[in-house]
């Protein structure tokens, strides 16, 4: 004889059937997907955003460290804190059409992978918001012996600090040289600057710099300032940036103290090439000041980067420091080509 299952049977059964199905399926379905420019695809859970690194957990590899450059796209289930030079969103990361992008509570916004400089896991109503602290230093020497002896040393450092809606960014530049045992260039270079991102492309700018060539006889130039920029161009490819203000010009030359007003313009440029392995990086400042005596104060720096490793690259830079009304007995154009190597933290 055959009894037939009652209905209550027949409901735990098909309960139970529809969990292992779902239990098959889910990983698939909440699985956060990266793909890399190489064809290779991995499957598992973006962990952060740091540093132009992609930390993501794979349940096959644990946690696998990706360099920026070498994603092509990146999906998330879950939503993050993603954050960039000019903008900070929360959402997930989805591919829309052939666009990297972010979708928000308002909707798509397109934004590449290298634009991001940090993302988060949002965990209930608070997301963990660490620092984004990046240095490198480039480092030259030339030593010659023989019928002449010449030593130069230049040394640039720079640390650069990023928050949600701020940056601080603080470089220093040693430039010696000395020829038979005389010294012909001695200069220091140290300067700070800080944005605070009032909205997506304007940024209110303060900075400050010392300056010193006793062999020009500027035993010291002390310059603080405030002012108002703008962020004209911050994609994958690189940024550009430009700010105008006013400054405090403390000057000592010749042993003489002087106090004057100045206008300060500048301008930052990043570009970015083969895959972020070459960066051309031209910066300028122009400082006016209100002295007739004095005039404009030039000074630029551009640099051109090879990445040989995630951690070194070759540095190709030419340091400008231009003055229309120099202290008399000095040249207007102090000029100094630097090819060395430089190392990323």
């Amino acid at each position: 004889m055959i009894h037939s299952a009652s209905s209550g049977t027949r409901w735990r059964i098909a309960a139970m059937l529809l969990w292992f199905w779902l239990c098959s399926f889910g990983p698939a379905v909440h699985a956060d997907t990266l793909s890399l420019f190489n064809g290779d695809r991995l499957s598992g859970t973006l962990v952060s955003i740091s540093a132009q690194r992609v930390v993501f957990e794979t349940s096959y590899a644990g946690a696998v460290t990706v360099e920026q450059r070498a994603i092509e796209q990146l999906e998330t289930n879950g939503t993050y804190t993603l954050r960039g030079a000019a903008f900070e969103y929360q959402g997930a990361l989805i591919v829309r059409g052939d666009a990297q992008g972010i979708e928000t509570d308002d909707g798509f916004v397109a934004v590449g992978l290298a634009a991001i400089d940090s993302a988060d896991r949002v965990r209930g109503v608070l997301a963990v918001l660490p620092l984004d602290w990046a240095t490198r230093v480039d480092l030259s020497a030339v030593f010659s012996s023989g019928n002449s002896s010449t030593e130069s040393f230049n040394t640039l450092a720079e640390s650069r600090l990023k928050q949600p809606n701020a940056q601080h960014l603080a470089t220093l530049l040693r430039n010696t040289e000395k020829s038979e045992g005389i010294t012909s260039k001695d200069q220091v270079d140290l300067s700070y600057g800080y944005k605070r991102f009032i909205s997506a492309r304007w940024f209110g700018s303060a900075n400050s710099n010392y300056f010193r060539d006793e062999l020009k006889d500027i035993d010291q130039r002390l310059t603080l300032g405030a002012g108002v920029g703008l962020q004209i161009w911050n994609s994958d490819r690189g940024v550009l940036s430009t700010e105008f203000g006013v400054s405090a010009v403390q000057e000592r030359l010749n042993g003489l103290n002087r106090v004057n007003p100045a206008a300060r313009w500048a301008i930052d440029f990043q570009r970015f090439f083969l895959n972020r392995r070459v960066e051309v990086s031209p910066r300028q400042s122009i400082l006016s000041i209100a002295a007739e005596e004095r005039g404009q104060v030039l000074t630029s720096s551009t640099g051109i980067r090879f990445a040989l490793s995630d951690r070194i690259d070759t540095a190709l830079r030419t340091d400008l420091n231009y003055e229309t009304d120099p202290p008399p007995g000095n040249k207007k154009a102090d000029t100094t080509y630097t090819l060395g190597v430089g190392l990323k933290f």
